[in-house]
């Protein structure tokens, strides 16, 4: 498992170039006797069957984020083992998950009910969701895990994420004479000290909804002696259960309208839209609006998994991711049960020196085992966790 791991490290894959980690998972799939195919986007697609049954679905993306300076670096970026710990991009997010769940799956005996299947997903890093749907039109799962770190914990839900752009539209005119025209960049200046005063719902698990300026652009720019004709603020809200793509947009729609209409001004608002060709060239233009997803920690499979991991040893304490994943199409667009489960620390993920523990790693494994089986278990079965 280790050595798996370090050859899905050292195959580097940033959204929209997976191809080489697609080959290392679909080799390891083939060698350990899963049936393995691979979709028209480029996601690998794992299944073991036992029988009759409930199908599960375990996925992963197999894209990282780049490595902006390997000089900064004290370990190598593309895998390596010191003192216990292995070094590289995408050990947290989220190689070590693939390499556990994996060798978990495969470490099940016969004789189980149903079908795991193992996704090892392209392009989540761009949009959270898209890749995962189109397997799930292929696969129909009855279950869903997502596999992104949670330090070994079950994990039911996450907090939504939508991008909006908001775009002031003024009038130029030459900087010695600005009341010939009306400033873009000041009109949205005020534009953003007012959505500062917005007010957001809670939700009791996932916590508050919230808003976050993350991109400001004035145009033409640079420039000298003219004023700004336009300006664009992206704006990144993270919303709770219930909210919609209107709910997110109609209070920003009618807080800038006001403003810029009183200056003269206009205002355009939307989603943003992500624009990408993945690596078997099929060619995506996706809105960025991932929903909120929760389930109940009393209720199947939750309450299930939940048991099985505290008779196994596991931290049996359930938590909610604090960043959104692929279970916004899951849970959110297909409304199919989803769980999170995954090793490594989700605060090492994207650092200068990410890592894992092997211990986390090994752990995640054993706690993959221990969840699969719960799940692919008839509710009269009693499955001895200790053998796994």
């Amino acid at each position: 498992m280790r050595d798996f791991l370090l050859r899905l490290v050292a195959a580097r894959s940033p959204a929209t170039a997976e191809q080489p980690a697609v080959q290392v998972l679909s080799g390891e799939l083939a060698a350990l006797g899963f049936e393995v195919t691979t979709d028209d986007w480029g996601n690998v697609i794992g299944t073991r069957r036992f029988g009759p049954g409930p199908v599960v679905l375990v996925d992963c993306h197999l894209d990282t984020v780049e490595v902006a300076d390997p000089q900064q670096w004290s370990h190598s970026p593309w895998g390596e083992v010191a003192g216990g710990v292995v070094y590289g991009r995408g050990t947290v997010d989220m190689k070590s998950a693939l390499a556990a769940v994996v060798y978990g799956a495969s470490a099940l005996p016969a004789g189980l009910r149903g079908t795991i299947v193992v996704a090892g997903t392209v392009c989540e890093e761009l949009v959270e969701g898209p890749a995962l749907s189109r397997v799930l039109e292929q696969v129909r799962p009855d279950v869903v895990v997502i596999g992104e770190p949670s330090a070994n914990r079950l994990m039911l839900g996450q907090r939504g994420r939508a991008e909006v752009n908001i775009e002031v539209i003024g009038r130029s005119s030459h900087s010695a004479y600005p009341e010939a025209g009306v400033n873009a960049a000041e009109v949205m200046a005020d534009v953003i000290t007012a959505v500062r005063g917005l007010q957001f719902p809670r939700h009791p698990d996932l916590g508050p909804a919230m808003i976050a300026l993350t991109n400001l652009k004035s145009d033409p720019y640079p420039n000298v002696s003219v004023l700004p004709d336009r300006c664009v603020a992206t704006y990144d809200r993270r919303t709770v259960l219930g909210e919609s793509a209107a709910d997110v947009l109609e209070p920003l729609r009618e807080l800038a309208g006001g403003i810029a209409g009183r200056a003269g001004a206009r205002v355009d608002i939307d989603l943003a839209r992500s624009e990408f060709t993945t690596w078997t060239g099929v060619e995506a233009a996706v809105e960025s609006f991932a929903p909120a997803w929760c389930v109940s920690a009393t209720e199947w499979p939750a309450a299930h998994a939940i048991r099985a991991l505290g008779a196994a040893g596991l931290d049996p304490r359930p938590g909610y991711y604090q960043f959104c994943t692929n279970g916004s199409a899951s849970a959110g667009r297909h409304a199919i049960p989803t769980l999170g489960f995954g090793p490594g620390d989700p605060g090492r993920a994207h650092t200068t020196d990410e890592s894992i523990d092997l211990d986390d790693l090994y752990l995640g494994a054993y706690g993959y085992a221990v969840l699969l089986r719960a799940l692919l278990a008839a509710e009269t079965d009693k499955p001895a966790l200790e053998q796994l």
